[in-house]
C-alpha cells in the first residue's frame, strides 16, 4: 500500500509511528514542511519521500508559549485576550479589527491558510515578519461596518442603516427586493463596498454612485427572485416557495422527476452551472436559459450516495444509460457484460470503484475523476485511511490512498 499527501503546509510534528507502518511508500508533496527532532528520527525509520518547497523546524513545546489552531474563522479585535509569545495557526479565515495592532503584537507568529480581513490601517504595517500567508489578503476601510460574506440586502435595510456610514461584504451583496428604497440609502450618505454585487434593474441607476468602482456588477431582472442555496433541485418545492422567475446563485440539478416544475417557469438564469436530464432538454431549451456551463445527464442518474452497488439488471432495464456521480464507494457487479458497461455506464466524481480484474479497462474507459478503480481490497475509502494493506495482495497491483488537503497534520 502507498500514501501520496498532497498539501500546502504538512505538519509532522505530531506522528505516530504506529499509523504509517502499514505503507511500502509514503510520498510528500508539500510548499512547507514542518518538523521537530522527535517527527525527524521517526519519519527516518519508516519510508517516507518528501518533495517540500521550505523544510522548516519548529519545536511543538516552545518554552511554555500557548499554541492555537483555529479551523474556520478567527477574530482578532482590541478587546481579544492572548498571552504574550502565542502561536496562531488559522486554517480558513483570520479577520483583523481595526485597532487591533497592539493584540496582534503580542503573537510571536501567526501561520494563516485561507485569507486575511483587515482594515486599511493595518493593511500599510503588512506583510509582517510573524505573519505566514498561504492565501489572499482582503482589506476594507476602516470605519466600514463589516457584513456577512455574503450579504442579502433587502427592504428593512435602508431603515436600519446608520447615516454617512459604510457596509462592507467580502464576496457579494444581493438586491433582494424590489421595494427596497435606494434614494433612502442616498440620502443617508450610505456606502456600499464588496467585491460582486447583484442588482435589479430598476435599481441600477440610484445603486451605482453608492457602490466601490471596482465591485462586479450582474443585473438581475425585477421579477426574479435570488436562490442562493446548496446542491439546488428544480422542483414544485422551489416554485410554490420562490416563484417562477428565478435567478440562482450556484449551480442547479434539474432533473427527470423536475420536468413538471420546469413547465411553470416563464424566466430561468443560472449564474453557474446547470445539470440537466436529456428529457428535459426541448423545455429547457425554450425558456433560453443564462448560464456559465449545461451538462446534459441521459438515463438513470445515482449521484450523492456514500456506498452504491451496480448490478447487471440496472443496465438492463435503462438502456438509453446510467450515470454513476458524487459518490464515495461504487461497486460493479462481476456478471455485467462489458459491452453494457462501455455502451450504457458513465461514473464521474467518485472516490473509489470496486470492480473485479476483468473489469478495470473497460471501468476506466467511462470514468472521469475516479480516485481508485479495482479489485475490493481491506482498506476502503469509507475505513481509516490508516488501515493496513492485505498481506496477501500482489506487489504488482498496490493500492493508493491519494489525501489532498490544504492543511495536513501527521
Amino acid at each position: 500500500m502507498k500514501l501520496k499527501i498532497n498539501c500546502d503546509v504538512c505538519d509532522a510534528r505530531r506522528i505516530n509511528e504506529s499509523n504509517y507502518r502499514g505503507y511500502e511508500e509514503i510520498l510528500i508533496k508539500a510548499d512547507t514542511m514542518i518538523v521537530d527532532d522527535r517527527s525527524r528520527q521517526v519519519m527516518s525509520m519508516l519510508p517516507f519521500t518528501i518533495e517540500a518547497d521550505s523544510l522548516r523546524s519548529e519545536s511543538l513545546i516552545s518554552s511554555g508559549k500557548e499554541i492555537q489552531r483555529v479551523n474556520g474563522i478567527y477574530d482578532i479585535t482590541p478587546e481579544t485576550q492572548v498571552s504574550a509569545g502565542t502561536i496562531l495557526t488559522v486554517n480558513g479565515f483570520l479577520k483583523l479589527a481595526p485597532g487591533s495592532l497592539d493584540t496582534l503584537n503580542l503573537y510571536e507568529k501567526i501561520e494563516v491558510n485561507g485569507i486575511i480581513m483587515c482594515p486599511q490601517s493595518i493593511s500599510g504595517r503588512l506583510p509582517m515578519q510573524k505573519i505566514s500567508l498561504n492565501g489572499l489578503t482582503k482589506v476594507y476601510p476602516d470605519d466600514y461596518v463589516i457584513l456577512d460574506n455574503k450579504y442579502k440586502l433587502d427592504k428593512y435595510f435602508p431603515l436600519r442603516a446608520q447615516e454617512n456610514t459604510g457596509y462592507f461584504a467580502l464576496s457579494s451583496i444581493y438586491d433582494m427586493d424590489c421595494e427596497t428604497d435606494f434614494d433612502k440609502l442616498s440620502e443617508k450618505n450610505v456606502n456600499l463596498q464588496t467585491s460582486k454585487i447583484y442588482l435589479r434593474k430598476s435599481h441600477l441607476e440610484k445603486t451605482l454612485p453608492l457602490i466601490n468602482i471596482e465591485a462586479e456588477i450582474v443585473e438581475i431582472p425585477d421579477s426574479c427572485r435570488i436562490v442562493d442555496m446548496d446542491d439546488i433541485c428544480l422542483d414544485d418545492s422551489l416554485i410554490a416557495s420562490m416563484g417562477n422567475d428565478l435567478y440562482v446563485i450556484g449551480d442547479l440539478m434539474i432533473k427527470k422527476e423536475s420536468l413538471p416544475a420546469l413547465e411553470k417557469l416563464k424566466f430561468l438564469s443560472v449564474d453557474g452551472t446547470v445539470r440537466l436530464d436529456k428529457c428535459c432538454a426541448k423545455k429547457y431549451n425554450e425558456l433560453n436559459v443564462s448560464c456559465k456551463n449545461v451538462i446534459i445527464m441521459e438515463g438513470l442518474v445515482i449521484s450523492d450516495k456514500a456506498t452504491f452497488s451496480l448490478d447487471s439488471e440496472t443496465l438492463k432495464n435503462h438502456p438509453e444509460g446510467v450515470v454513476v456521480e458524487d459518490c464515495a464507494v461504487v461497486t460493479i457487479a462481476d456478471d455485467i457484460p462489458t459491452e453494457y458497461i462501455r455502451d450504457r455506464l458513465k461514473i464521474r466524481n467518485c472516490a473509489k470503484v470496486n470492480c473485479a480484474d476483468q473489469h478495470k479497462p473497460v471501468i476506466s474507459e467511462v470514468s472521469t475523476d475516479v480516485a481508485f478503480i479495482g479489485p475490493f481490497s481491506v482498506m476502503g475509502v469509507s475505513g481509516s485511511i490508516f488501515g493496513r494493506s492485505n498481506k496477501n495482495s500482489s506487489k504488482s497491483d498496490v493500492e493508493i490512498s491519494h489525501i489532498t488537503a490544504e492543511y495536513f497534520e501527521l
